[in-house]
């Protein structure tokens, strides 16, 4: 039994060295993309949107460990920061997104969780923004009954175009409820974080943070299929000004945006290994600079495996 669990923690290890590796070795490219900083697609969007790996954990006879492979494709119906139609803007690009985490036994009611994400898109005709998205977090967590009670602690780092765009440390007080006698839960959260942008554009300093909440629900089918819906509220402030992005007689206003989120993620488990995902997110955002201002669309589809 120790051997089997060796080979496992191996494994997992091994897994996650190998994304790491892997985000690092894209060679920059020379593509200028100015106002762009945190407007991609990103994982760190769409807020606490993992909570189903906490919930299994919760069940009899379960594998600390959890690895989620997905790769499909993306449908983006306003790629990056451009100002023309949606029309002009959406694009189609190939995704992948692999998930590890490993959550340490109870101690009492106490205990602790450790997880990494990582993801990557390579677009049709804006591969200029092409995004490799990763996070790693450490969670302590208290159960007390059907609530548990959890305090995400990450690190956001990501890649555009193969340059490094920003960092984000973020922290995400938890409230999640195990519905009784069901296989469905509510967590309720609250999102505070600081970005640091780091691109060499030295015009646009798009250092700043967020302050923000949302809420998720989660529901188990009888086959382990999973069902996940999501609402973000976010709102950011940034070092940057307004007039440097668009003409303004106010030359002290820094720029800020909202952000809402809702997502629909959707796991139709075909075996115990593998199975098809489809997820939907919409995004509304506002900003005193209008390159900021739209309502987004993105839905993705493919092949998930499971461990």
């Amino acid at each position: 039994m120790m051997a089997i669990q060796r080979k496992k923690i191996n494994l997992f290890l091994a897994v996650l060295f190998s994304a790491l590796i892997l985000s690092f070795a894209c060679d920059a490219r020379a593509d200028d993309c100015s106002a762009c900083s945190a407007a991609s697609r990103s994982d760190s969007l769409l807020g606490m949107g993992g909570i189903e790996y906490l919930i299994e954990q919760q069940q009899e006879n379960v594998s600390p460990f959890n690895a989620e492979l997905r790769i499909g494709g993306l449908y983006d119906s306003r790629v990056g920061s451009s100002t023309g139609s949606e029309d002009e803007d959406s694009d189609t690009a190939l995704t992948a997104r692999l998930a590890l985490g490993w959550q340490a036994p109870m101690m009492g009611n106490f205990g602790v969780r450790l997880d990494y994400r990582g993801y990557a898109d390579f677009h049709q005709d804006y591969d200029e923004y092409d995004m490799i998205d990763q996070s790693i977090s450490i969670e302590p967590l208290y159960k007390a009954g059907q609530f548990i009670f959890s305090l995400p602690l990450s690190f956001n780092l990501a890649l555009q175009d193969g340059d490094h765009d920003y960092n984000r440390y973020a922290v995400s007080p938890t409230l999640t409820y195990l519905i009784p006698n069901t296989k469905q839960a509510l967590a309720f959260y609250g999102i505070a974080a600081k970005i640091e942008d780091k691109d060499e554009d030295e015009w646009f300093d798009d250092d700043g943070k967020t302050f923000g909440g949302g809420l998720a629900y989660l529901y188990y089918f009888a086959n382990k299929s999973r069902l996940r819906l999501s609402v973000d509220y976010q709102h950011s402030e940034y070092d940057s000004l307004v007039w440097q992005y668009q003409i303004t007689s106010d030359y002290q206003e820094e720029r800020d945006s909202n952000a809402l989120v809702a997502s629909l993620d959707m796991l139709f488990q075909l075996t115990d290994h593998f199975g098809l995902y489809l997820n939907y997110a919409f995004i509304h955002s506002t900003s005193n600079v209008d390159v900021y201002e739209y309502n987004r669309h993105l839905v993705e589809g493919g092949l998930a495996l499971k461990f």
